[in-house]
């Protein structure tokens, strides 16, 4: 372990000691010979993994993994049965909503009761009782005993509390999917700023688009294992393939599946050099299908990673099915630098013909044209594949999106599977400059009007200066 991590966790274990009778208890404690009245339960086992000042680290896996246990050792309300945990003095948790708040007592109190439960003096806590009641902006609420409180506003005042009194590691557990979209917003903002100082955030959160895109490195618990430890898209890409159910394999194949136009009979494929080389990319696959070649191309043909502003990409890749399924959802993702998701499409948003009967051994290839209206910068993107019955397919137009989601199964998930950048737009007659504000670039017009002589300038009031 490394002495400039703020969080060191080595071979971390804890059992607990399950009794089917309350009685039991008491026969452990007068037990002799080694007899044992209870069954172990470990919801820890050999757990170890680093956090480095300013880090967002996730937790991630399913009820019953050890999440709540390994936070609760780290925060040390729990002492490990084995193993070696080394924390800063100042580690603050937002364990529980509402946890460690007096429900009989006014915010304000409650302000001053959770400083002392966290350590810092009641002096330190007054020099920042204004910034904690702006950020938690509950107004007159806080001299209102915090029974009456929403769970909005437990959240608001909890979250400022912790934050604002700014600890070495902070640990966040689900807490922020409690807060409206503003809220969010601005709790993120804040942790942002903490880890410039060298804060260590750690988020517990089934919210794996949260995971994903606010944490750099992530731990996937399973049966109170280490399962994975790396990128947090590789984690939760690897959560989310588990997760996924066996896909639809009801269909029989009597005949091949009907043509369709556009598929599997491309009018230009690259040849074999343009492909890259995806070895190294994150790989999360079930075994019922395999990535196996991604390019990129532009507009002529060639292979490129550099595009100018409202060029276009070309991304072809292939996968080979090796269990038999019904329709196929494949997609293409980009990345930011700061591990937000720019874009992101899969064919049934683009509404595109594929077939509902795929056999076992079959080659399915898919082309994305991306127009890269996108802020000047580098991109990674990722490439993934998923499968829906034909039923659902058949009916996916009276579905929301997350029935859609929740019923696919992940077949295959590659992340960093490349780079690209994204460059000025070059022109001979005009100056270099950017096509539009902000990440993304929106469809829509702008109009103007002018309407001469509509001011009468001596009617307008005089100037105080």
């Amino acid at each position: 372990m490394s002495c400039s991590d703020l969080v060191c966790v080595e071979g971390l274990s804890k059992v607990y000691h399950l009794y089917k009778r309350p009685q039991d208890r008491l026969r452990q404690l007068l037990a002799v010979g080694g007899r044992t009245y209870y069954k172990e339960h470990w919801a820890l086992k050999d757990v170890s993994f680093t956090i480095a000042p300013g880090e967002a680290f996730g937790i991630i896996g399913r009820n019953g993994a050890g999440k709540s246990t390994l936070l609760q050792v780290l925060a040390g309300v729990l002492s490990p049965t084995a193993g070696r945990v080394e924390t800063p003095g100042r580690v603050a948790a937002l364990l529980e909503l509402g946890s460690g708040f007096k429900p009989d007592f006014t915010g304000r109190q409650n302000v001053f009761i959770n400083a002392a439960v966290l350590g810092v003096p009641r002096a330190v806590a007054e020099s920042r009782l204004d910034e904690i009641l702006a950020f938690a902006d509950i107004g007159a609420h806080i001299d209102q005993p915090v029974r009456t409180y929403s769970s909005g506003m437990f959240l608001r005042l909890a979250f400022a509390v912790t934050i604002c009194l700014e600890p070495e590691v902070l640990i966040v557990d689900e807490a922020l999917a409690v807060g409206d979209v503003f809220f969010r917003q601005k709790c993120y903002a804040r942790l942002q700023s903490l880890m410039e100082k060298g804060v260590a955030v750690v988020l517990v959160s089934h919210a794996m688009n949260d995971v994903a895109q606010f944490c750099t490195r992530a731990l996937y618990l399973e049966r109170g294992q280490v399962k994975f430890l790396g990128p947090s898209m590789d984690a939760v890409k690897l959560y989310m393939l588990s997760a996924a159910a066996t896909p639809a394999t009801s269909c029989t194949f009597d005949a091949l599946p009907a043509d369709v136009e556009g598929f599997g009979g491309e009018d230009f494929w690259p040849s074999d050099a343009s492909f890259l080389d995806i070895s190294a990319a994150g790989r999360a696959e079930s075994g019922f299908a395999q990535c196996l070649r991604v390019a990129v191309l532009d507009c002529t043909g060639q292979p490129a990673s550099a595009f100018e502003q409202g060029d276009t990409a070309h991304f072809y890749v292939e996968y080979r099915i090796d269990a038999p399924l019904e329709v196929p959802v494949a997609g293409v993702e980009l990345i930011s630098d700061k591990g937000v998701i720019v874009f992101g499409k899969n064919t049934l948003q683009y509404d595109c013909r594929v077939p509902e009967l795929v056999p076992a051994g079959s080659i399915l290839r898919f082309v994305y044209e991306v127009k890269l209206d996108l802020a000047v910068a580098e991109y990674t993107f990722g490439v993934g594949l998923t499968a829906m019955s034909a039923a659902d397919f058949a009916r996916r137009a009276e579905m929301t999106h997350p029935e859609l989601d929740g019923r696919n199964t992940v077949l295959s998930s590659l992340s960093n599977v490349g780079s690209l950048a994204v460059t000025f737009r070059t022109t001979d007659t005009a100056p270099v400059q950017l096509t539009h504000h902000g990440v993304a670039n929106l469809p829509g017009t702008a109009r103007a009007a002018f309407l001469p002589g509509c001011l009468d300038l001596d009617d307008q009031p005089a100037s105080n200066g």
